[in-house]
């Protein structure tokens, strides 16, 4: 009664089998899985490494171009300057001028 026959250890036997199998399977699956998210991990980083970059290139630029416009802000200014000074240079050697032809 308790004892098995050959052919019922052969069923129970290859029913195990198959679900060892059916186990490894979906271990195959997972560990597939797996790897796909690595990958998919790495992508996502290399997306974010060039993405900061490109935002480092891009501060850079900003940052040399507001660089660019107080240099030009600047000469513009000291250009004012020169004028300004040019013109009052003028000013007075007209006024020197007037001087001498009234005399």
């Amino acid at each position: 009664m308790g004892q098995d026959t050959v052919e019922e250890l052969t069923k129970k036997l290859k029913i195990q089998s198959d679900i060892i199998k059916g186990y490894e399977k979906v271990l195959r699956l997972n560990e597939q899985e797996l790897a796909n998210a690595d990958e998919i991990i790495r992508m996502y980083e290399q997306i974010i490494d060039y993405s900061r970059v490109e935002l480092r290139e891009a501060k850079e630029t900003v940052q040399a171009s507001t660089m660019v416009s107080n240099l030009s802000r600047d000469e513009l200014m000291s250009a004012f300057d020169k004028i300004k000074s040019l013109e009052d240079a003028n000013r007075k050697l007209r006024e020197e001028s007037l001087k001498f032809s009234k005399d």
